[in-house]
């Protein structure tokens, strides 16, 4: 098994969050990536409203619903087909939905 979806799994099953679930939706609806350095769920999405998810043809902005491992090396497989990137942080018991310009977000990341 991929060790980052092995990792996934070991915390979304600590958490009580179907992960096999979350990757069918993935895998009918939008992006499953899997590779020896990462294992990602994605969707596209539209900047005016990143958490909703949207046929690719109508989208600028990849969602991350969740990444383990080297997100570099996930993001090179998309860099150069969204405007945006965006994904949700909770932080100080605060969620919210974060949109960064693609190109900055993955320059900071190298």
């Amino acid at each position: 098994m991929n060790l980052h979806l092995a990792t996934a799994l070991t915390l979304y099953e600590s958490n009580n969050i179907d992960l096999q679930s979350l990757i069918g939706w993935h895998l009918s609806y939008g992006v499953v990536l899997s590779t020896p350095k990462v294992f990602a769920l994605c969707f596209h999405s539209h900047s005016d409203e990143p958490d909703k998810a949207v046929a690719f043809e109508h989208s600028d902005t990849l969602f991350v619903t969740m990444c383990c491992g080297d997100m570099l090396s996930g993001l090179q497989f998309f860099k150069d087909d969204y405007e945006y990137i965006s994904f949700r942080r909770d932080f100080k018991e605060s969620e919210r939905t974060r949109l960064l310009g693609m190109e900055a977000f993955y320059s900071k990341l190298r």
